[in-house]
């Protein structure tokens, strides 16, 4: 499970333009921060100067010879720690300065009379004067070029701060495609009724608007095929019923049983056509109740426990009262207990029905040990006439209406029904009940 997690935020689109934006935002700045690195020399030029400058005053000031005592009050002043020597004279203002022995020196300027120096996080400066040679010791908090690094600091927050809104622009601006995902998740559960929303003015507009048209389009044409299979279902029962009448009068033999099995097998068709179309329509004409489901399949396992390889509840509670609509709910467990006896060898062990009460739902699951259904049939087998059997053979019974007409009343009680199945080792229907769960025991 967390794989598949990783993996799709891996391969969301939302994951690589974040992607993108920080490897771009990476790049510029590095490429700002080389540039500033390149060209360090000639910003700080000018500050060079000046720090010069006001290491010359301060020696000017000292005198000549440099006096300690007036070098202590300066250091004092400045937060600074001075270091004289000649070949006369050497001296300093604290102890510490002496850490400038083993400090790497580097060159700061042109100039070769000043070089600074670091060591364990102390900064020096060297400064070679007419009068003898100057260290001066600088605090841990001063800055060779705090300008310098200000600005460095402003410009990366600034960048950071663009590449952010350019993130939540683009994710504002894709939005659509999350829409038009859900879209599709829908349109594959079977709602068509649901619409993206059209709310901006560019190429995802129009695709979300075309999204919605497709799917008003295939609404509308399967409600004109329902239409149809009505139409002609009604018009069928007129010239049946004349059949019917006309068949009283032919005499008694296999011509006469032949037809008339034909007959009854065009009026269960009929009448199955009728239901599944009713059923479509039948939200708000169900006649839910309290039913003890328990009480409902002990009702029906008598029809098939005749038939081998029989019928066996696994684990049942003795109480399992659920909202449903019971005759309805009953032609449900008819369909799929009479498939798994129909297509299970009679030696094979029996279609089992086991239930898995949960906090928001209750899962019937019924398994037989049959011939099973191919993986690539499974998407098609809810359909109306759809039958994995193409050679509609007498035999196998069924006109493709009975898995199509248990959706429908699932979906009808606000549930599901799913299907899994191997080829040579049997089915398993799983009918999940989302009306409310009165009590188990």
């Amino acid at each position: 499970m967390r794989k598949n997690w990783l993996n799709k935020i891996i391969k969301s689109v939302f994951t690589k333009l974040l992607i993108v934006i920080l490897l771009t935002g990476i790049a510029v700045n590095m490429v700002v921060g080389g540039f500033f690195w390149m060209h360090r020399s000639a910003v700080g030029r000018p500050l060079h100067k000046n720090i010069l400058q006001y290491l010359n005053y301060i020696i000017a000031d000292l005198g000549n010879p440099p006096d300690l005592e007036r070098a202590k009050q300066i250091a004092a002043q400045a937060f600074l720690q001075i270091h004289y020597e000649n070949s006369d004279l050497s001296w300093a203002t604290a102890e510490d300065i002496s850490d400038f022995q083993k400090a790497h020196w580097r060159s700061w300027s042109k100039n070769p009379e000043i070089r600074v120096g670091r060591y364990r996080g102390h900064h020096f400066v060297e400064l070679v004067h007419p009068s003898g040679r100057f260290i001066f010791g600088l605090d841990k908090s001063f800055e060779m070029d705090p300008e310098r690094g200000r600005l460095l600091v402003i410009l990366l927050s600034l960048l950071t701060v663009i590449l952010g809104g350019a993130f939540l622009s683009i994710r504002w601006i894709l939005r659509p495609i999350r829409w038009l995902d859900e879209g599709v998740r829908e349109v594959s559960r079977g709602n068509l009724k649901h619409r993206v929303p059209v709310k901006r003015s560019d190429e995802l507009r129009d695709l979300a608007k075309a999204f919605n048209d497709m799917t008003d389009r295939i609404r509308g044409m399967l409600h004109t095929k329902e239409q149809l299979l009505l139409d002609v279902s009604h018009e069928l029962r007129s010239p049946l019923t004349r059949v019917k009448v006309a068949l009283e009068f032919v005499p008694e033999g296999q011509a006469r049983d032949s037809i008339s099995g034909d007959v009854s097998e065009m009026e269960k068709m009929i009448n199955d056509i009728l239901e599944t179309a009713r059923m479509h329509h039948l939200h708000g004409d169900l006649k839910l109740q309290p039913t003890n489901l328990v009480d409902l399949l002990e009702a029906i396992l008598p029809d098939y426990q005749k038939q081998p390889p029989g019928v066996q509840m696994d684990d049942f509670p003795k109480t399992l009262v659920i909202n449903i609509d019971p005759k309805q709910i009953k032609t449900v467990f008819q369909n799929i207990l009479s498939n798994g006896i129909k297509f299970s060898d009679a030696n094979s062990d029996p279609v089992r029905i086991s239930v898995k009460p949960q906090p928001h739902q209750t899962v019937v699951r019924i398994a037989d040990n049959g011939i099973g259904i191919p993986q690539e049939e499974l998407s098609f087998i809810f359909e109306p006439f759809y039958r994995v059997d193409k050679s509609r053979s007498k035999d196998t019974g069924g006109y493709g209406l009975g898995l199509s007409l248990c959706k429908t009343i699932m979906e009808a009680h606000n549930g599901k029904i799913e299907m899994a199945s191997k080829p040579g080792e049997g089915t398993t229907v799983s009918l999940f009940f989302t009306e409310p769960l009165y009590e188990t025991s």
